[in-house]
């Protein structure tokens, strides 16, 4: 039997995003969210958290490409930000930059995510997981500058890099499988497998039996008002996991 959390990514980006959420939390699709605390809707996310009560499933979804950062030093840097300051993805388009900063440039991305952890705790929200938009948190680049605060301020658990997956190539998973075993040393859970919905499809039938299993999902609402994740109706991804055998677990 699988254990499987069910994790709503980007709880904070957008009024409709947090309403989906919520819709999720009371038809029991998801079993925990991740908050972007530098977007405009963060605020909200917490008190509809709060008022709905599944505050203490809030994780931390650390964002470096989306939004404005919470730091001025960030912004000086053109691979992390625009002219107006806004996060531009320039270094998570360049591999290069995705495996080696700069003392600066790690510095300022140390600066960044001690922030926006500050404000999740800040916030009071008890669940201390981390993870991260366009899971940048498993670059080695950003790591190097995030896992000293892991202790740091007792952070809980940490998202794996995305293991369930199609074809790989060999040098991609060679450092998926090295970031996975550094992480499984430290003093944090984590779960045996991550990836989406589709992922777990595609690779269910390789999954060991007994293995904590994270899915992460992206609800929001389409056109006609649907609850879906992405694009595909986030009923019919529920629905197929309510006919395994799998137990809901927490982080």
């Amino acid at each position: 039997m699988l254990k499987i959390i069910v994790n709503a990514d980007d709880l904070g980006i957008s009024e409709d995003v947090n309403n989906a959420i919520a819709e999720c939390f009371a038809e029991r699709f998801i079993t925990s969210t991740t908050l972007m605390v530098n977007m405009d809707y963060a605020d909200e996310a917490v008190e509809l958290a709060r008022r709905s009560g599944w505050h203490e499933r809030v994780g931390l979804h650390l964002n470096l490409t989306s939004g404005r950062p919470l730091t001025k030093e960030i912004a000086r840097h053109k691979c992390f930000c625009d002219r107006e300051g806004n996060f531009n993805a320039a270094f998570f388009h360049d591999m290069y930059k995705r495996m080696h900063f700069n003392k600066e440039q790690t510095m300022a991305v140390r600066a960044e995510a001690e922030a926006q952890i500050i404000r999740y705790l800040e916030y009071g929200l008890p669940n201390k997981h981390l993870d991260s938009h366009h899971y940048v948190h498993t670059d080695a680049s950003v790591w190097k500058a995030v896992e000293p605060l892991i202790e740091k301020y007792g952070l809980r658990s940490v998202r794996l890099t995305r293991n369930m997956h199609g074809r790989m190539g060999f040098a991609k998973r060679v450092y998926k499988e090295r970031f996975n075993r550094r992480l499984k040393t430290m003093p944090v859970q984590t779960t045996d497998y991550f990836g989406s919905f589709k992922d777990f499809m595609l690779c269910r039938e390789d999954l060991t039996d007994g293995s904590l299993v994270e899915i992460m999902v992206h609800p929001m609402h389409n056109e006609a008002g649907r609850l879906v994740d992405t694009d595909k109706p986030i009923e019919e991804e529920m629905d197929y996991l309510s006919r395994i055998k799998y137990v809901k677990e927490f982080y």
